[in-house]
């Protein structure tokens, strides 16, 4: 059952000139789900049938009226579930709300599992995410793309629901969870296709911001109907749901945790069972993977959730968004593929972030696109075509910018080897030249992985080159267009540079990947020897810094002298090798590089370290690699925020409780050793509570140390006294148009999201409506140089603030500022205070968005024809900037009415 936390309660009111578009969601194959919002009355009636001259069932549904603060209009959404349908069949309808009809539409229900839509044995879906801006034309401009790209691929008479069978949107359907954002960006920016396709949404972090947050995503949306195998989440943060022989698994990034694990466990165990499943396709808010903003990527979703669903042989491919951009990589040795459809919403190019080239992303192209899932039901295939519009500084029109496809039951490459002759030692620099790619099945080359070893069983990788024949990543010229690194790089080659290793006796294999993502066998392996090479450090390291008791430990070592006798032991940290017998040890039996396992671990707690020794002697090749062993310690914060003066509880529990461990609380940034604790005390128990009091306002961490050192384990905990934290300040009170602003700040949260934003005085309720927004790489404390399009480009009174974690959550005090005219003349003084309304681009085209910005803010926005017949209105905008998609308009001159504080009547020309 449906539980809302908004006012429900039902009226009697007529509407009056509504223009009523239906939004469809949670296809089954005999049901759907069609929902609107209109200003008044309480009807919800629903007329549908086989034809649309043949409209002969109505249905009733129920309306939920919604308040929130800020929202000054009527919120009647209304609710209608059409059940008893027939599966794979298309139906037209209409809703009702008073004396306002809609026109006709149509959907298509969902086929019975297994099966496909259309006659050829298809299935397809559209995916898209991050809608967020409610001012411009970018998402809806996005939708009416796909609406036109459809027509375009399946014919002119074609309607959605003929070809599609659903939408799929990856969060962050809002900027903020209001009914504002709601109603004018999720919705009446889905219009060209919502009537037609039905769209199933997945939680982002915005959805949990504002005034409502999840509540209103609860709300709008019938989750909790959803299930797969009778298996509900038992909440609508995430879901199940197939379609055909396709499973959708909608994970929440935002919701992570034990109980969400144990949900997908169990999803997937009845997916791998059920033989109408031929495909999974999991989706998340935040990514897998990221080249920009790196490490803002959802780590559970990376560690836990996706190498759960690889080990299904149904599964396809993650689906992400959160960066606002289109990247497509490959997982390294499961034929699987992570993408971000990132949509349209804040800019996000090149050399905006901390950027980073991945081998596991193939392209990271800083565009607005959608994508085109086709799925071959009855030949196990999936073809994927990704279609852009371009973005702010290039404009494209449904241009095919990537494209790939997994092809079930094909051959792999051909096994290739490498064809160098190794007769004698060599010198550096050498090619190692892998042969020819050869496919069965005439797929192409995509990817070459060479590994050099000294070990002959390849335990010890000493050089590893992962290359697939594409490489988008970074700035070609503009920050919107992407340089191809591997251009002209032929993959099946390899040069090791001179002095690049040391000299010595290796090994190297290959093997080539087609773009079916099948991998062929590794080659036979060669052996080569390398002189004249200048020597390299000898290398030791341990697998882990934190064993459980009796956990196998592995140490790998590179570079060794090679004697018979050298070895590897471990003591008690504090020991001195040869003056005490070590834990264990194993000799490395004249290999030079390779590993050493001691499969029994240790039986008893406390702190060690392994060394790697010389020729049967105590002369340590390497420097000591030091470890724990013992349990693994939780901690876990009483809450995440304390008040100035209040006590901070750190509960503790599965500690090892050797002498003088101590738990410690440090500021965010800060390293313990270098800089002092806080706070700090010692624990006594395994597990138990420490009390601190007496911390200032500020974000902290807390930490379990080991036996009076800096040694940490287990995991840091985080959380914050006071509600604004952070001290932000600039270089001065007042700037002249154009000049640079320093902003500097201490205590800051330290999320790579963090933003510094610009605002009018006037606007007390920070929103969309800034001025300019700001990342600074998550820095708890540094300075920022704001200039070019992140200043004011008006003479006025501003105030800077800093947000956290891409939110419009205020952790600073806001620093105002003034901004004034170089040379402010007459003329400039009349202009500076005179409001104005803005109608851009003028004249437009069809089809084409256009673009009204106030000084005001609007009230209502009228469209007329010439004649002066009304043809659009739109009330209540409650903005400062509106966007209209004037498709339907034929060539002609028409006047938009805009009332703001007073009326403004423009005229728009369209050629």
């Amino acid at each position: 059952m449906k539980h809302y936390v908004f006012f429900f309660f039902f009226v009697v009111q007529m509407a009056f000139g509504q223009t009523l578009f239906p939004y469809l969601q949670n296809p089954t194959p005999n049901s759907m789900i069609v929902n609107w919002k209109t200003s008044s009355n309480n009807e919800t009636t629903v007329i549908y049938g086989n034809s649309p001259s043949n409209l002969s069932v109505t249905v009733t549904g129920t309306t939920n009226i919604f308040s929130d603060t800020g929202y000054n209009n009527n919120y009647f959404y209304h609710t209608a579930k059409i059940t008893n349908l027939q599966p794979n069949t298309k139906y037209y309808y209409k809703i009702k709300t008073g004396t306002s009809e809609s026109a006709v539409y149509n959907f298509r229900t969902l086929p019975l599992p297994g099966q496909p839509v259309t006659a050829d044995g298809k299935i397809r879906f559209l995916i898209m995410g991050d809608n967020q801006i409610k001012a411009e034309p970018r998402y809806d401009t996005l939708t009416l793309n796909a609406f036109k790209k459809l027509k375009q691929k399946f014919g002119p008479d074609s309607d959605p629901s003929d070809n599609v069978a659903l939408t799929f949107m990856v969060g962050d359907q809002v900027d903020v969870g209001t009914l504002d954002h709601y109603e004018n960006v999720h919705f009446k920016k889905n219009i060209k296709l919502s009537p037609y396709l039905p769209i199933q949404t997945t939680v982002g972090n915005h959805e949990t911001y504002g005034s409502l947050g999840m509540n209103s995503y609860y709300a709008h949306f019938y989750i909790d109907e959803i299930k797969y195998k009778n298996i509900s989440s038992g909440n609508e943060n995430y879901y199940a749901q197939q379609a055909g022989n396709v499973l959708f698994i909608s994970l929440s990034s935002e919701h992570t945790g034990a109980a969400q694990q144990t949900w997908l466990q169990q999803i997937l165990n009845e997916a791998n069972n059920d033989p109408t499943v031929h495909w999974i396709i999991s989706l998340s808010h935040r990514p897998y993977q990221a080249e920009q903003y790196v490490g803002d990527i959802s780590t559970w979703v990376r560690d836990i959730a996706v190498p759960l669903m690889t080990g299904s042989g149904k599964y396809l491919m993650h689906v992400g968004a959160h960066h606002h951009l289109y990247h497509r990589g490959q997982l390294k040795n499961t034929p699987n593929y992570q993408i971000i459809s990132g949509g349209t919403a804040w800019d996000q190019y090149w050399g905006m972030s901390t950027e980073q080239d991945f081998d596991d992303v193939q392209k990271t192209l800083t565009d607005w696109t959608y994508q085109i899932v086709e799925v071959d039901v009855t030949n196990g295939k999936v073809d994927v075509e990704c279609y852009s519009i371009g973005g702010v500084y290039t404009k494209k029109y449904n241009e095919l910018v990537d494209s790939f496809h997994r092809y079930k039951n094909q051959q792999k490459p051909a096994k290739p080897s490498i064809t160098n002759t190794f007769s004698g030692t060599i010198t550096l620099p050498l090619t190692l030249n892998g042969s020819a790619f050869s496919s069965p099945n005439g797929e192409l080359l995509n990817t070459t992985q060479f590994l050099i070893s000294k070990a002959a069983d390849f335990s010890v990788i000493e050089k590893e080159f992962y290359r697939d024949y594409e490489d988008w990543f970074g700035k070609d010229g503009t920050p919107d267009k992407a340089k191809n690194l591997n251009a002209g790089v032929d993959i099946t080659k390899v040069t090791l540079p001179a002095n690049s290793i040391s000299n010595g006796v290796y090994y190297v294999k290959t093997r080539y990947r087609d773009r079916n993502l099948e991998w062929s066998d590794w080659s036979d392996a060669k052996q080569f020897e390398i002189t004249g090479s200048v020597v390299s450090n000898p290398t030791f390291t341990l697998n882990k810094t934190e064993y459980l008791q009796n956990e196998a430990i592995t140490a790998t070592y590179t570079g060794g002298p090679g004697n018979q006798t050298d070895w590897i032991g471990i003591y008690k940290k504090g020991q001195t090798p040869g003056s005490v017998t070590s834990q264990v040890y194993t000799y490395t039996n004249g290999q030079t590089a390779g590993t050493a396992t001691f499969n029994n671990g240790l039986a008893n707690k406390g702190q060690y370290f392994a060394g790697f020794f010389a020729n049967d002697g105590y002369t340590e090749i390497t420097p000591r690699k030091s470890f724990y062993v013992g349990p693994k310690v939780v901690l876990q914060a009483t809450a995440d925020t304390y008040p100035v003066g209040g006590t901070v509880k750190i509960n503790f529990s599965n500690g090892p409780n050797l002498v003088k461990d101590w738990i410690g609380i440090y500021k965010m940034g800060q390293t313990p050793g270098t800089n002092t604790s806080i706070k700090w005390d010692y624990v006594n128990a395994t597990s138990g509570t420490l009390n601190f009091t007496g911390l200032p306002k500020g974000y902290y961490y807390a930490q379990y140390f080991l036996e009076d050192g800096y040694t940490a384990i287990g995991e840091k905990v985080f959380f914050k006294v006071g509600d604004i934290v952070t001290e932000l300040w600039i270089n001065k009170p007042v700037y002249t148009l154009g000049e640079n602003i320093t902003a500097s700040w201490t205590d800051s949260p330290g999320i790579i999201k963090d933003w510094l934003g610009i605002y009018p005085q006037n606007i007390q309720t920070p929103d969309d409506n800034f001025i300019s927004y700001t990342y600074f790489d998550g820095i708890t404390q540094g300075t920022k140089n704001l200039t070019g399009t992140a200043l004011p480009a008006t003479p006025g009174n501003y105030y800077m603030v800093m947000f956290t974690n891409d939110s419009y959550t205020e952790v600073s005090n806001r620093v105002q500022f003034q901004v004034n005219s170089s040379t402010l003349g007459t003329d400039e003084v009349k202009n500076s205070t005179e409001k104005n309304v803005i109608l851009y681009p003028n004249p437009t085209k069809p089809g084409e968005p256009t673009f009204i910005k106030s000084d005001y803010p609007i009230e209502k926005i009228e469209l007329l024809s010439a004649s002066g017949d009304l043809l659009y209105e739109s009330k209540n905008v409650h903005n400062q900037r509106f966007s209209l998609v004037n498709e339907n308009l034929p060539k002609g001159v028409y006047f938009v009415k805009v009332h703001t504080r007073k009326l403004f009547t423009l005229k728009l020309v369209i050629q």
